[in-house]
């Protein structure tokens, strides 16, 4: 297994498979999204060219297995960084991780944990952040599309630092698959501060 960050050549060249990964995962529950491989492919090559804009990608035998995005906050969109403007927090000190998305052959390997204590090494590094934030969508337990077997993540997200903000929330809208409008999402948002050690 190897992790590489994407930009410039190295992400034109993988831009094409990391949008067919995405679409893949971010389809499943909790998710549930319905997307178009030409969106992705421009949201990712945008992203790339953000100015602290962070995509890391998992490979085994050249085959990307994961991949993890972020950004700055100041940077990302008005419904992610409002919340955190309202509840007092600068969002020039905020790194924010978008979507986390591991093939369901290797969940389970740490390959996530890895992408997430990788990319958090290099927004230590810069010395710009104070915390890292993500938001998680906020499904309810009876939802109709929900597996039996679907578990939270939150004690993972807990064993790496990140604490629930539960004053912080907010939503985003997408169009669910198989549907025909978007709709709201409620999200709620999970911070780690960076004078905390990486890891527990």
């Amino acid at each position: 297994m190897r992790v590489e960050r994407l930009t410039g050549a190295a992400l034109a060249d993988r831009v094409a498979e990391l949008a067919v990964l995405r679409l893949a995962v971010l389809g499943e529950f909790p998710f549930l999204y319905s997307g178009s491989s030409a969106y992705e492919e421009r949201y990712l090559s945008g992203l790339g060219g953000l100015p602290g804009g962070l995509i890391l990608a998992a490979f085994e035998r050249n085959h990307m297995v994961a991949a993890v995005t972020g950004a700055p906050l100041d940077q990302e969109l008005d419904a992610l960084r409002d919340p955190f403007t309202h509840a007092g927090c600068n969002p020039r000190s905020i790194f924010y991780f978008g979507e986390v998305v591991v093939l369901p052959s290797h969940r389970g390997r740490g390959v996530g944990t890895a992408l997430l204590e990788i990319g958090e090494s290099r927004i230590r590094e810069t010395g710009r952040f104070a915390s890292i934030a993500f938001g998680e969508i906020v499904r309810s337990v009876d939802h109709p599309r929900r597996p039996n077997t679907y578990r939270t993540p939150d004690a993972a997200w807990r064993r790496l630092g990140y604490r629930l903000e539960p004053e912080i929330g907010g939503t985003l809208s997408w169009c669910d698959a198989g549907d025909r409008e978007e709709t709201a999402k409620p999200l709620r948002f999970w911070v780690k501060s960076l004078a905390t050690s990486i890891g527990p």
